[in-house]
């Protein structure tokens, strides 16, 4: 029977079923690393290169060289020799999980060690993706070593999946469910899978009888059901029955009374077996009708289901959230806490990490949606790097820059009026007052500048940048949506840069020096003049 289906991807870990493999290279340096028997400078030098090329490669050596086993002591010398710190190990959780996916399914490592790396697989996803994925990459008649891993105190939660899974051999889950059985667990509990193993009508009547026995011997009270499973059971010989029967008698006298008048109204073997061979074929036909409705549209519209909801995800913007407009309130009112806050509202969603995650698994879906079956590099979605050149920019300098150009429009234009009309009675007074008013006037310019620089970010990300990286992850341009999406989040640096500008410009004021300018002569000395009566003030 071919066992449970492997999966294509697995939680926190982004490689398809094809991919999880090790390349030649990183196989040769996982083997050679195990090999005892080769010089020491080799074995280091099949470590090294594990660690320079990082990631699940790096992931998979040091689990081989921390891992319990007879070879631990060898690989730890070999590990301080190489002075590879794997005790800091510089790789992500989504790592370790391929690595463990390398180590599982190398053949020419030692056997132990592959066990060790399906068992950490299988305690890592309580869902039984795990499971599935390790029983792919070991021996599908393999597994009869769980059963001296669970006498060894290890690999009990791996026996109790493997224990359950209807698609394993037989006998290889009974042998399993009697050292389970055997195997102390605090409170008397006995795992589910036990309990199968002994009602399982396809299980050899010794063995069942074994498991219950086991567990009685164990715990006398948890091993009650089980015996009366065995000897209620007309799949059962009759002789084990009977030694069920007597086991009982030693612990609960009645219960065992009870189970001996019952046997004369149990039917035949033959015919308890002729039932169970008819809910067997009635099962198989319930299951291959099941597999019928399973039709190749169904699991297509299952994909486009799932396709669809990872693209709501990515809708983290709408238009009608109006942030600009509670923007634009909070900038006209110079409320810092609330431009602040709006920063937030409008970028920080496009910094999300999950973002990233879910491109790259739109990208595989899609593969598999689609039945391309290109050999993609894992590298094939990377963007080339944000568009800066399409990010509206403004920086300090520039601000000073056009307060000057404005105060020096300003000065130009009261020189020609003055020109135009003459002067006050009062000059000094004129240029006193003048110089005011154009401080006044170039700080409300600078402040909107820098407001309006806020408003075309907010505006750029909302009406073209996102709409551009959803609309290319819908086209299944995967490439190009990631680099909107840097780009996105250059935008939202440049936001924070910007925001800081606005608050400078909201308290700085940008006086300026009007003997800086040319000046006729006339009005030169009347500046002069003003000056010096400023700075003696």
């Amino acid at each position: 029977m071919d066992g449970p289906e492997r999966p294509e991807l697995l939680p926190d870990c982004e490689v398809p079923a094809r991919y999880r493999q090790p390349d030649e290279l990183i196989a040769d340096c996982l083997i050679n690393l195990a090999d005892p028997s080769l010089p020491d400078n080799r074995r280091i030098s099949t470590l090294d290169a594990c660690d320079i090329r990082g990631g699940a490669d790096l992931a998979a050596a040091t689990f081989m060289v921390k891992t319990p086993g007879p070879w631990h002591e060898d690989l730890q010398r070999i590990a301080r020799a190489s002075r590879v710190n794997v005790d800091r190990p510089r790789f992500t959780h989504g790592d370790h999980i391929l690595g463990l996916c390398y180590v599982a399914g190398t053949k020419g490592l030692p056997p132990g060690m592959r066990h060790r790396a399906a068992d950490d697989l299988v305690s890592g996803f309580r869902d039984n993706v795990g499971y599935a994925e390790a029983r792919h990459l070991l021996a599908k008649n393999g597994w009869d070593w769980l059963a001296d891993a669970v006498r060894e105190g290890w690999a009990v939660w791996t026996a109790q999946v493997f224990a359950r899974d209807e698609t394993a051999p037989l006998k290889t889950r009974m042998a399993v469910g009697l050292a389970l059985a055997e195997h102390e667990i605090p409170g008397g509990y006995v795992p589910e899978a036990v309990a199968q193993l002994v009602a399982h009508p396809g299980g050899a009547s010794n063995d069942r009888l074994a498991i219950a026995v086991a567990v009685a011997r164990r715990d006398p009270k948890a091993g009650l059901d089980l015996l009366c499973r065995v000897a209620s059971d007309p799949l059962v010989q009759a002789g084990h029955r009977m030694q069920a029967i007597e086991l009982l008698d030693e612990s609960y006298p009645a219960k065992a009374q009870e189970m001996r008048a019952l046997q004369t109204r149990l039917p035949s073997g033959r015919e308890a077996r002729d039932r169970q061979r008819e809910a067997v074929e009635r099962a198989k036909r319930e299951e291959a009708a099941r597999r019928e409705r399973e039709t190749p549209e169904a699991v297509t519209e299952r994909l486009d289901a799932e396709i669809e909801e990872l693209l709501d995800s990515l809708r983290v913007r709408d238009s009608d959230d109006d942030f600009g407009g509670r923007l634009d309130n909070h900038l006209a009112e110079t409320d810092w806490e609330g431009v602040a806050q709006d920063i937030v509202d409008i970028f920080d969603p496009v910094c999300d990490e999950d973002i990233d995650a879910s491109i790259r698994l739109l990208a595989t879906l899609t593969r598999i949606r689609y039945g391309d079956e290109r050999e993609a590099a894992a590298d094939e979605f990377l963007p080339d790097g944000p568009d800066a050149g399409v990010v509206p920019r403004l920086t300090q300098e520039e601000l000073e820059t056009y307060a000057k150009e404005r105060a020096e429009h300003s000065w130009t234009t009261w020189r020609e009026l003055v020109e135009k009309h003459g002067w006050d009675d009062d000059r000094i007074g004129e240029v006193e007052r003048q110089a005011d008013e154009i401080t006044r006037h170039v700080d409300e310019l600078v402040l909107q500048k820098a407001s309006d620089h806020l408003r075309s970010l907010e505006q750029h990300l909302t009406w073209e940048l996102w709409p551009a990286f959803i609309e290319a992850a819908e086209e299944r341009e995967y490439a190009t949506a990631l680099r909107h999406l840097a780009t996105a989040r250059f935008l939202a640096d440049e936001a924070e840069r910007a925001e800081v500008l606005w608050k400078d410009a909201t308290v700085k004021s940008y006086s300026f020096d009007p003997l800086s300018m040319s000046w006729p002569r006339e009005f030169w000395l009347v500046l002069e003049e003003w000056r010096h009566g400023t700075a003696g003030r």
